[in-house]
């Protein structure tokens, strides 16, 4: 049943009174926008800016690896992936030695600012080593697994490149053709066939008379010229 004239008009006046977030975390949740992405068909949920910067980075790693057919170009797209994730574990470390300047562990008398900064840095991943022990984890299991995409993606191209090498080297098929025959030498030693040589049943003496009869002779010829 279709929506009515004042229901329609009703829905308009609650979406003019929706102003979007008005909280710190609401607006933090709304800055994350779900995407589907084009080559995994996999849902991802990025901030507008990271996901800008997800996919040029990801384009430009699978383009180097110069892929062909749809399982070479998944694992240049894991390998992309990969490099991403290592980029995030160090950034992630980097961060969380930031926060330590922001802490208590950036409270302590040091004139030279320098020489403060590193030993806030000091105190903060001597306070943490376990969530920096976990993050190399995680470095060793993406290492681990980009080496062995890459050695699979190596030997599918090569693969690849081979068969196309033999395919080039294998010569097309030709069409037979079937031998040309030699004529036979006529037996009367004319360039004419048989047939051609016996179809006419006329006697001789017939044939000499109609040629005689067809051309004057040399008399009448002689006798009309005087």
């Amino acid at each position: 049943m279709p929506a009515t004239e004042k229901q329609l008009e009703a829905n308009r006046r609650n979406a003019k009174k929706s102003t979007g977030p008005k909280t710190p975390e609401g607006k933090i949740r709304a800055s994350l926008n779900a995407w589907r992405h084009g080559l995994t068909g996999q849902v991802m949920i990025l901030p507008d800016e990271d996901r800008q910067a997800f996919e040029t980075f990801c384009s430009a790693i699978r383009k180097a690896y110069k892929p062909e057919g749809p399982l070479e170009l998944q694992i240049a797209q894991s390998i992309a992936e990969d490099e991403w994730r290592l980029n995030r574990a160090r950034s992630i470390e980097n961060s969380v030695l930031a926060l330590g300047h922001h802490t208590m562990d950036a409270e302590m008398e040091c004139r030279n600012t320098q020489i403060h900064a590193a030993l806030t840095t000091a105190r903060t991943f001597w306070r943490n080593p376990e969530k920096f022990a976990l993050l190399s984890i995680y470095e060793q299991r993406i290492s681990r697994k980009l080496l062995r995409n890459e050695e699979r993606l190596k030997t599918l191209q090569a693969e690849r490149k081979a068969e196309a090498a033999e395919a080039a080297k294998t010569p097309e098929p030709q069409v037979a053709q079937a031998p040309l025959k030699a004529a036979a030498t006529p037996a009367n030693g004319f360039a004419f066939s048989t047939p051609e040589t016996t179809t006419s049943t006329e006697p001789y003496s017939a044939s000499i008379s109609r040629i005689r009869t067809l051309r004057p002779s040399t008399e009448t010829r002689s006798s009309t010229s005087s």
